[in-house]
């Protein structure tokens, strides 16, 4: 990110940074840290790697817990970011916390993250340096790296040269997309002017979003894609340069292991080659000898001594200490040695060879995992989520603070508000519900049931309402009070009756993407290869989700690590699994028809 990158990003999200700092991961691609924010209304996932981004991320990745997480996490975890500022016009951010310590991002190249005191005590970094003109160890008072200085010497130097971004320290991109020239000292003013222009513009909001295969930028340019933020455009740039070192990183190993497999394999088939050919040569020259018997014979008894003779353009050595046959043996007992040899060689190639494919699938699935760990989030994911057999989405709280969102955000006046019969359970909306029938009315009312306290307390059904969202209110009558999740429902209230605690899991693939799905039997048995029934239990969510993670890897080549954190927080409490089903030739199908 350039310093216009960085300045935008925090124009653009200055008013959505004031969260609280629930956790902290590494992540495969070493220095880069996953920051967990607690927000007013939301979770979200602020991405920092130094000296390369800052952003919020809609991508999921695959978490670590490492040396480097735990300290961060017992240094600046639940503490409140209070403010957020750029260092000195430099690609350099500072967050100020609650709890009086300082992070400090550098999107330098060789740039650091940096946990200091309030006094500005170094406490952390990812890497202790003594570097020429700054010292960054524990104990030290943090320093930016110094600035550069060009000299007029130099600057005339890089006029003549044409080297513009040099000269008005600024990335050659934007001096592409501005088309600036300088061509003496004189105008080089004129150059200045128009990028404390373009900055005076950014800090005031303009902002053109704007992202191609090779490049990002807050401002419009040649070949690029415009975005409604600029915070999806670095999202989008970023995470796909990731993919690709992600899947680079984790077939490394595999692919060196396959480089000299093929190696071996190529030595294996040439040697098998060779053994072949001697194998023939040796058979021949014994059938020579066999079938020129009289006149080896002949010139064996004239020898005393080893000769070579040629028959048929075919140089043969003998013996004329043994008999023509033995000679003849001689020859045949070689070719068998050789004959021996290859078919033990040609075992090891067959056996090189299965391992060269499974090799293959493990990069496929190393692929496959790949894009896995980077699904796009949905809008809707932050939620609890299903879609019914006809396509509708239906969302749900996971809390009362998610309720409360739902249905003062969320709502609309034809959507359909759903409610568990009973004290404790999500706010559940299908979201624009066009001509939908019983069915699907069905499809939602379970994930209402499943996500109550019928679950947790093992019921097997419970009744579920519905009404409309203009039927539901968080205006209590004169006088009272509602509190908190809690919502006023006038008219008429509907019911679905005796709802079985039935709750399908199981994965759908769609272009490449895993996801990990939840609804009735009816609907994930139509979309899943595989799925899990399950049923209110004594199991401890843990357990269920490790036991199906590894059932559901196995089946699809999948990361077991990866799907069980997945799979752990779509369960409702503890469980029993009632059935594991496969389904037999069917392939998996769209996720969602009517997809809002």
């Amino acid at each position: 990110m350039t310093y216009f990158d960085l300045l935008a990003w925090i124009v653009e999200n200055s008013n959505q940074i004031n969260c609280r700092i629930d956790n902290i991961y590494s992540t495969a691609i070493h220095n880069l840290f996953i920051f967990k924010l607690h927000c007013s209304s939301s979770t979200k996932d602020l991405i920092i790697e130094p000296g390369k981004r800052i952003h919020f991320s809609k991508y999921d990745r695959e978490k670590i817990f490492d040396t480097k997480a735990r300290i961060l996490r017992e240094l600046i975890r639940d503490s409140i970011i209070k403010k957020v500022e750029i260092l000195d016009e430099e690609r350099i951010i500072r967050l100020e916390l609650s709890n009086d310590k300082v992070v400090y991002v550098e999107l330098l190249p060789r740039g650091l993250l940096v946990i200091t005191d309030i006094n500005n005590k170094i406490l952390f970094s990812t890497e202790y340096k003594e570097f020429k003109d700054r010292i960054i160890k524990p104990g030290s008072i943090y320093t930016a790296p110094p600035k550069i200085q060009i000299n007029k010497e130099d600057l005339e130097k890089n006029i003549k040269k044409g080297n513009i971004s040099k000269i008005l320290g600024v990335p050659q991109e934007i001096v592409t997309a501005l088309d600036i020239k300088i061509s003496s000292i004189e105008n080089l003013e004129e150059a200045k002017e128009r990028i404390n222009k373009l900055i005076d513009e950014i800090k005031s909001g303009k902002i053109q979003p704007c992202v191609s295969n090779t490049n990002v930028m807050p401002i419009e340019f040649n070949g690029c894609e415009k975005r409604a933020s600029f915070n999806d455009a670095l999202d989008d740039y970023f995470t796909n340069l990731e993919k690709e070192e992600t899947s680079i990183k984790r077939s490394e190993k595999i692919e060196e292991e396959k480089k000299k497999l093929e190696i071996t394999i190529s030595q294996v088939a040439q040697a098998i080659e060779e053994d072949r050919k001697k194998e023939e040569e040796l058979r021949k020259i014994g059938k020579i000898i066999m079938e020129n018997y009289d006149k080896i014979e002949k010139e064996i008894e004239r020898n005393t001594k080893r000769f070579t003779i040629n028959i048929n353009n075919v140089e043969i050595e003998l013996d004329p200490k043994i008999s023509v046959l033995k000679n003849a043996s001689k020859y045949f007992d070689e070719a068998k040695i050789y004959s021996q040899k290859a078919k033990k060689a040609e075992e090891t190639l067959e056996s090189l060879k299965k391992k060269l494919s499974d090799i293959n699938s493990q990069i496929e699935k190393k692929n496959e995992e790949s894009a896995s760990i980077f699904k796009k989030r949905e809008w809707y994911e932050k939620y609890r989520w299903a879609f019914t057999r006809n396509g509708y989405l239906v969302i749900a709280g996971k809390d009362q603070d998610q309720n409360e969102s739902l249905v003062r955000k969320l709502l609309d006046e034809k959507d359909i508000f759903m409610h568990a019969n009973i004290q404790g359970a999500s706010a559940t909306i299908i979201k624009n519900p066009v001509n939908i029938d019983e069915s699907d009315l069905k499809d939602a009312a379970l994930i209402a049931a499943c996500y109550s306290k019928a679950w947790k307390i093992g019921l097997g059904a419970v009744d579920v309402f519905w009404v409309y969202g203009n039927q539901v209110s968080k205006s209590p009558p004169t006088g009272e009070y509602l509190p908190k999740g809690s919502f006023m429902i006038y008219g008429k209230k509907n019911f679905i009756n005796s709802v079985k605690l039935e709750l399908a899991i199981g994965i759908c693939r769609n272009d490449n993407i895993f996801n990990i799905v939840v609804g009735s039997e009816d609907v994930i048995s139509q979309k899943c290869k595989i799925y899990a029934l399950l049923i209110p239990g004594n199991e401890d969510p843990s357990k269920i989700s490790e036991r199906l993670a590894k059932i559901f890897s196995k089946k699809l080549s999948l990361s077991s690590k990866l799907l069980q954190s997945e799979i752990s927080k779509l369960l409702p409490g503890k469980c029993t699994i009632r059935k594991i089903e496969e389904a037999k030739d069917k392939s998996e199908t769209s996720l969602s028809n009517n997809n809002p």
